[in-house]
């Protein structure tokens, strides 16, 4: 019904909800886009040289001293990291378990924006056995698209991205990029 004037406007306090709920569910979006895998399509994975963390020569992609392309796991930490501290040593049990077992995947740490120092003494207070570079200025973390630590990147034996993990990894996923990772064969 209406008064003769026309149809009624919404009532302001249901605009107001609507709009809140709106802003919700985009927020919602938004955090779940960044704290989950990406599933972009494909690219090349960006080829970068790091100091070694401790000295000692370079690291970076393409690998070096590895005969051949393998997939890579990529992870990124910081010895300030909180969620780092929880991640890094089991990323570190991972990858002893794959080059005890003899596996095809390299796994690769990035120490960024720390002090060589305290990001070494993180490292080996994490059992990390994989080379490290010192990223001190925190360049080559946003070439992967990642804005914080930790994040992890599955790089496959064609050096393509496979995967992006923006946050920790869980030990599922770990687990589950790393035997597909592991039928990815080697190229020459």
């Amino acid at each position: 019904m209406t008064d003769g004037a026309g149809p009624r406007a919404p009532h302001p306090v249901r605009r107001r909800l609507v709009a809140l709920a709106l802003g919700i569910v985009v927020a919602v979006g938004l955090w779940v886009a960044l704290t989950t895998s990406g599933t972009a399509p494909l690219r090349r994975a960006p080829s970068f040289t790091l100091p070694r963390l401790g000295g000692g020569g370079t690291v970076g992609l393409p690998l070096t001293g590895v005969a051949g392309h393998h997939p890579v796991i990529l992870t990124f930490f910081a010895s300030w990291c909180g969620p780092c501290h929880r991640e890094l040593p089991m990323v570190a049990g991972v990858a002893r378990a794959e080059e005890e077992r003899g596996g095809t995947v390299q796994f690769l740490g990035i120490d960024g924006n720390d002090g060589t120092a305290s990001g070494l003494a993180f490292a080996r207070a994490s059992a990390v056995s994989f080379p490290v570079g010192a990223d001190t200025v925190s360049a080559v973390a946003p070439r992967f698209t990642l804005v914080g630590y930790p994040g992890t990147v599955f790089i496959d034996a064609q050096d393509r991205v496979v995967d992006t993990v923006h946050g920790p990894v869980t030990r599922a996923v770990l687990d589950s990029w790393l035997a597909r990772l592991e039928r990815s064969p080697p190229s020459t």
